[in-house]
């Protein structure tokens, strides 16, 4: 197996538990006590799932374009896509952090 191939499936599945979680707490099927201690818990959990759902979906996205593209983009894929996935978790880190504290 290509190291590349190799590289594409532990990025995508090391972003499956986010993806779940995210889920979870979308649907409202778990709701862990840091967001019930939210003044607004609802809001809270939005945020939060919102933050895991983006940044799961972009790993997953980098770890498909580590899969299929050329051996020669894989740095700059790398370098790319671990910049856009810490500027999103940035952000979104900031709104849920506001979201909790509202």
């Amino acid at each position: 197996m290509d190291e590349m191939m190799l590289a594409g499936i532990v990025v995508i599945v090391s972003a499956l538990p986010g993806l779940v979680i995210g889920l979870m707490l979308l649907t409202g099927n778990w709701d862990p006590i840091s967001i019930k201690a939210a003044r607004d818990p609802a809001r809270a959990r939005a945020a939060t799932a919102r933050m895991l759902l983006v940044i799961d979906a972009l790993l997953v996205l980098l770890g498909l374009a580590l899969m299929f593209s050329p051996r020669e983009h894989a740095t700059a894929l790398s370098l790319g896509g671990v910049g856009v996935v810490t500027l999103a978790a940035t952000v979104l880190a900031i709104a849920a952090v506001r979201a909790n504290k509202a």
